[in-house]
């Protein structure tokens, strides 16, 4: 008799912490084993997952992926009760291998927009409908340095631009003006060959991000850092916003999952708010990163999103039902103050104790010894996070300021 598993297909960066959570809540209430998928395994793949398969994501290759994944399984007597796609690359293959086991999942012709921005931009334009007060983005591909200016030019001298298939803000850049083309065009050389979009550029808007899992929905509120690159670096759930907003920005967030796929069980839609109105950053089929899903668990009250998406990817259960809030909570990125060489870092639980600060999380990813970049290109180059939950949403955000700036300024970087 096949065990039962859970495959989990990709994941970010640093985000195997996440595919720890998934394997304890499948062998809880599903008695099942886990199965990740990576492109090249590391060290410590397999102590948070009971089997590893490294093969290829791209798209061209999937049919042969996921006869690797055939094999595995079969070798290894398992059987996928719920497939799980984890990374924006991932996510085709994740469709392909929940249409193959006859599981819940977007089908592979819609899975393709959650990788390739491109596509989501096309589906946007051409669409029969949108909800009151969306505006869709001009977004164009550009092949060339020529080609890049000229359509900088149409759009009056300022852009955005970013690879058309690549996650965590890499390779992110303002255009502010024509003459930055040519050193922005050399930035982007690993990017090109998968393809690079350039899109007209939002101004004075606030970010948010609509995030559900098998019909529970909320929205993150995002800050962003400023100036030539963009990198996330706080996130608050829920967002605090008036009515009109809110209605907005769940009104964009749904048309964005209706225009892919209706049949997907996690989102993370990227959304512009302005005065009375919304525009799309981008859709992505998997679970938010940066703790979004375990600041909603702090948030709202009986609520683990990482059982719901499980208990959708076996059993294809999606309910709408409003969730119910407690607190606000948030994760703030920590920087280093300057470029350099990082000689000590502080005691987070002291500095909180005296800021009068109640934690709840802190890690640093940086070590003693790492070169540090004092200028955020990347979600790669902050160097840890803290974490705190509040029932005022003006407490907590002043709290992440405070705890974040005594941090940042007793890490000793020479």
């Amino acid at each position: 008799m096949n065990t039962p598993c859970f495959i989990v297909v990709g994941y970010n960066n640093v985000r195997i912490y996440d595919v720890a959570k998934i394997r304890v809540e499948a062998q809880k209430y599903f008695d099942a084993k886990v199965v990740l998928i990576t492109e090249k395994k590391t060290a410590s793949d397999e102590q948070f997952a009971d089997l590893v398969i490294e093969t290829t994501l791209e798209v061209t290759q999937l049919p042969a992926s996921a006869d690797v994944v055939h094999q595995y399984l079969a070798t290894e007597s398992l059987s996928p009760i719920g497939i799980l796609p984890f990374s924006d690359r991932g996510v085709p293959l994740g469709a392909l291998l929940a249409q193959k086991n006859r599981l819940p999942g977007a089908l592979p012709e819609q899975a393709k927009a959650g990788l390739d921005k491109q596509i989501f931009r096309q589906l946007d334009t051409r669409a029969s409908f949108h909800p009151a007060g969306y505006r869709t983005v001009t977004s164009q591909p550009v092949t060339s340095l020529n080609e890049l200016k000229d359509l900088v030019d149409s759009l009056g001298g300022k852009a955005f631009i970013k690879p058309a298939k690549e996650g965590n803000s890499r390779g992110c850049q303002v255009i502010e003006y024509i003459e930055q083309c040519e050193s922005i065009w050399a930035s982007l050389a690993p990017y090109r060959e998968a393809g690079i979009l350039v899109e007209s550029l939002i101004e004075n808007a606030k970010e948010f991000s609509w995030d559900s899992v098998a019909g529970k929905q909320w929205i993150t509120e995002k800050h962003t850092t400023e100036g030539h690159y963009r990198a996330e670096y706080q996130q608050v759930v829920p967002a605090c916003l008036t009515p009109a907003d809110e209605i907005l920005l769940r009104s964009a967030g749904e048309h964005m999952r209706e225009l892919v796929s209706s049949s997907n069980g996690a989102w993370h839609n990227e959304i512009f708010l302005l005065p009375g109105a919304t525009a799309a950053v981008e859709t992505n089929m998997r679970p938010a990163g940066m703790h979004i899903w375990d600041l909603a668990m702090l948030s709202f009250e009986n609520f683990n999103p990482w059982l719901l998406w499980l208990r959708w990817a076996a059993e294809g259960k999606y309910t709408a039902e409003p969730l119910k809030q407690n607190y606000y909570s948030g994760i703030r990125m920590l920087r280093a103050r300057v470029s350099g060489t990082l000689q000590a870092l502080p005691d987070v639980e002291q500095l909180a104790l005296q800021a009068g600060i109640t934690l709840h999380e802190a890690s640093f990813s940086a070590k003693i010894g790492d070169i540090l970049n004092g200028e955020i290109k990347t979600n790669a180059d902050f160097i840890g996070h803290i974490i705190l939950r509040d029932s005022s949403h003006e407490q907590l955000l002043n709290s992440l300021e405070t705890l974040a700036t005594a941090i940042e300024s007793a890490a000793e970087i020479s």
